[in-house]
């Protein structure tokens, strides 16, 4: 941990600054890295200059807030401890390395992903078509080749392919096809298409296909046949709509697609309506290219690209309602894997000829869909070439390989050049394209000042969401860090994902992965709950007469890192709330504990944990005489538990596993009854984790790749409100590739402020042995001195953990010491949490 002391100097980079409804945000552009905080933190990074002290940071900042020295210490204290956490200060000079491109960081070692176009023949007319398909199009390759193609790219890497077209289900070998590529290469794929074609003859194949590997995106332009028909041709609403039913009723993962375009815009943000009614999980939204038939149409035509406020109208407004009703907005989750992505990563133009191809009908390779077809952008033919030679050796793919947002057209000095990656490449290059002349790859995108809002609009929705939940009812308010880049994200265990620097995905499929984390925790504990799994987290020895009328079914899935029950000093007749209960052990402990007149609850999100845990609930109860424990299913981010229900909450190495825990503790604070008491056992990492170790699904589900450094962890208490934090015990757990790792178990309490800083004459004394003690809401305790203190601020030293540390004296003239905080008392001075 960086020492602060007052001759520390403070750094921090060069930073753009918006503000939205009193929250201001900092970005570092060139790390990328952004914070959002309030104006008491956006001051204190003004004055971070590499010049002032640490000491001058609070002087000052007691001079422009009033507070006493010791408060203003604490507040700049930890929010500097907090920014220096945020890696957006540093107690050095920064010296950035100079980014010199991605070809420099970057190798084109494997495929991921492989676009096929089946064909380009299809039985819609599409006015919006970038390849102009039609019913009479190119019919695609035979049979042989597409089995070769799919052969060669498995072997190069790939486990997604796309297929699109023209309509892939005109093909009469589709479902051979699809069963090649899910079954014998077990690869995921994603079929793109307008599902007119699902008769009787092509329902029935669908009903036994493998819904995990096998995902669809279907085109649909309006949500009336009044919008769509027009767009799409005569009777396509109806055709269309049936056919999403179908596969929603068959199981199948499906996101709705539309173009957007002057004829529908109105319409857009009644698709996310109709996408649930129909089973859709997703929707889609795809800005139009400046290429195929909506050109050949001619200027006559009344189609046209909508641009600026209109889409930006549109895209927000299909947010809102996707939220109302449920629906997961494909755009949005995308752009936000980015704004929330792992600080320090640079995002530079789209993943073409990196780690993505696409096959056109035509048997030649072109660097992406939306490029399929266009004569210039043919890499080479591979009927008659490898794929693995046209990919490596084509000199196209290789310039391509060698573009980079630091050459891109109007951005420099642009902030958010790095998140936004540059914009879609595709855009720049259509839109580049005036007829004269070549398009440029490295041209303006026409939609890059959408990407900016949105991400803006997303920063706001994060940043909100955090001061919203910031708990106001707890005497804690330094300047705070209401959200910071990375906060909730777990990243794939993806080898590019460790990288430096990434590429985007094309725009014209979006996130399926959404949510990838939680099944990645679930997937591995379900399994371990039918196996037990040897040394999965800390041994503990638990004494003989606190486990010994616990089944040794449960004794062997016991998953933990501490012994949070046998250190909390449970009471006959408490309740208790243990959150990932897992096999139940600690809750059977804990009902020993708390007698028949006590209760305890178990919370899991994972089904087999939760049949152990009831399979014994039977024969633990047998053995104690009395029944006190029942198991809930639920996650840690929302406990199934009504608030103020526990006397106490444990949980044993799992809060580590949840990718949001400011959430999970809010939710401890929730439940907890005033003056509980949290004890918490989770493993705690020595220094910040570098990101592979952070994307190792098999450490996170050991729970180390999830692992907050000790000073993030108590931190985390701290913000959530809880006070008097003890680590109770801290032991040594393991070290991987040099980062130690430890088992900590930390105490905290709640007291909710509920009347303000009300003063009626009571004084606090505190009794040593040091010399001064300073509390979370910064008060200064000098030792043996009596200190005027508000009610709150009584009734909170009078209980634990500060009871027999602190002498609370009552006025001399009859005035009642308030302990009750529901009493009477009308506030008179400031609100909850000032003092």
């Amino acid at each position: 941990m960086i020492e602060l002391n007052d001759r520390t100097i403070c750094h921090r980079p060069h930073l753009t600054r918006f503000e939205r409804d009193g929250v201001h945000f900092l970005l570092d552009g060139e790390a990328p890295n952004w914070i959002a905080t309030d104006d008491r933190g956006a001051r204190i990074m003004d004055r971070v200059d590499g010049r002032r002290t640490f000491g001058d940071l609070v002087r000052e900042y007691a001079a422009s807030n009033k507070p006493d020295m010791a408060k203003a210490w604490l507040h700049v204290h930890d929010f500097l401890r907090a920014a220096i956490r945020h890696q957006m200060i540093t107690t050095s000079p920064p010296s950035p390395a100079h980014y010199t491109g991605r070809a420099d960081y970057l190798k084109p070692t494997r495929l991921n992903e492989f676009w096929l176009h089946t064909n380009n023949s299809c039985n819609l007319t599409c006015i919006h078509c970038l390849v102009s398909s039609h019913p009479g199009g190119d019919p695609g390759q035979d049979t042989p080749f597409y089995l070769r193609v799919i052969d060669e790219t498995t072997e190069l890497g790939v486990h997604r392919f796309y297929f699109t077209g023209g309509e892939p289900f005109l093909r009469k070998d589709i479902f051979e096809l699809i069963h090649y590529v899910t079954v014998a290469k077990g690869a995921e794929l994603i079929i793109l298409t307008n599902a007119t074609l699902f008769r009787d003859a092509k329902i029935e194949p669908l009903k036994d296909l493998n819904r995990q590997k096998l995902k669809f995106q279907v085109s649909l332009d309006g949500s009336t046949p009044q919008v769509n028909d027009p767009i799409r041709g005569a009777g396509t609403f109806k055709r269309i709509t049936e056919g999403l039913k179908i596969l929603g009723d068959l199981g199948y993962e499906t996101s709705l697609t539309a173009v957007v375009m002057d004829e529908n815009l109105q319409d857009m943000p009644n698709l996310p309506r109709l996408a649930k009614a129909l089973g859709a999980q997703s929707l889609h939204l795809m800005w139009p290219h400046r290429r195929g038939r909506l050109l050949e149409l001619g200027s006559g035509h009344k189609a046209h690209s909508p641009l600026g406020e209109d889409l930006l109208w549109v895209a927000r407004e299909v947010k809102r309602q996707a939220d109302f009703h449920g629906i997961r907005f494909d755009n949005n989750e995308s752009l936000k894997l980015r704004v929330n992505g792992r600080p320090g990563v640079k995002h530079d133009l789209g993943n073409a000829c990196w780690d993505s191809l696409c096959l056109y009908s035509d048997g030649h390779l072109y660097p992406s869909a939306s490029f399929a077809g266009y004569p210039s952008l043919d890499l080479g033919d591979v009927r008659i070439r490898s794929i693995k030679e046209v990919w490596l050796e084509s000199p196209l793919a290789k310039e391509f390989r060698q573009a980079s947002v630091l050459k891109k057209f109007g951005l420099n000095g642009d902030a958010f050049k790095f998140i936004t990656g540059g914009g879609d490449i595709e855009h720049s290059f259509f839109y580049s394209n005036n007829g004269a002349s070549q398009g440029d790859i490295l041209g303006q995108d026409p939609y890059y000042g959408l990407y900016v809002e949105l991400m803006k609009d997303l920063m706001q929705e994060m940043a909100s969401q955090k001061r919203s939940a910031f708990n106001l009812r707890t005497g804690y308010n330094p300047p705070m860090i209401y959200h910071a880049m990375g906060e909730g994200a777990v990243f794939s265990g993806a080898e590019e994902d460790h990288l430096p620097v990434s590429t985007l995905h094309s725009n014209c499929v979006l996130s399926f992965d959404v949510e990838l984390p939680r099944k990645i925790v679930q997937e591995f504990y379900e399994k371990a709950a039918e196996e037990p799994k040897a040394g999965l987290c800390c041994p503990v020895n638990y004494q003989a007469d606190e486990i010994s009328h616990i089944p040794e079914e449960v004794l062997d899935r016991f998953y933990g890192c501490g012994s949070p029950v046998t250190l909390a000093d449970l009471k006959a007749g408490e309740t208790l709330v243990d959150l990932g209960s897992g096999g139940g052990i600690d809750c059977f402990i804990a009902a020993r504990k708390v007698g028949p007149t006590g209760r305890v609850i178990g919370v899991d999100m994972t089904d087999r944990m939760l049949e152990v845990a009831n399979r014994n609930k039977l024969q633990v109860a047998g053995n104690l005489g009395y029944d006190a424990v029942e198991f809930r299913k639920g996650y840690l981010e929302e406990v199934p538990v009504e608030t103020g229900t526990a006397d106490l909450i444990t949980s044993n190495c799992v809060i580590n596993l949840s990718p949001d825990k400011p959430r999970v503790f809010s939710e401890i604070w929730r439940i907890l009854k005033d003056h509980g008491r949290v004890v918490i056992s989770d493993i705690v990492s020595e220094h910040p984790l570098p990101p592979h170790i952070r994307a190792n699904e098999q450490l996170l589900g050991e729970c180390i790749a999830g692992a907050l450094t000790e000073e993030a962890f108590l931190s985390a208490f701290e913000r959530a409100g809880f006070y008097g934090l003890s680590v109770l015990k801290k032991v040594f757990w393991k070290e991987i590739e040099e980062h130690q790792f430890y088992s900590v178990t930390v105490r905290g309490y709640k007291y909710e402020k509920k009347i303000g800083c009300v003063y009626v004459g009571q004084r606090a004394i505190y009794h040593g042995p040091f010399k001064a003690v300073v509390d979370e809401e910064g008060h200064l305790f000098p030792r043996n001195e009596a200190v005027e203190v508000c009610t709150d601020t009584a009734a909170k030293l009078k209980n634990p953990p500060y009871a027999g540390v602190f002498t609370v004296t009552d006025p001399d003239k009859g005035v009642v010491v308030i302990q009750n905080q529901d009493s009477a008392v009308e506030p008179t001075g400031c609100r909850p949490g000032c003092c």
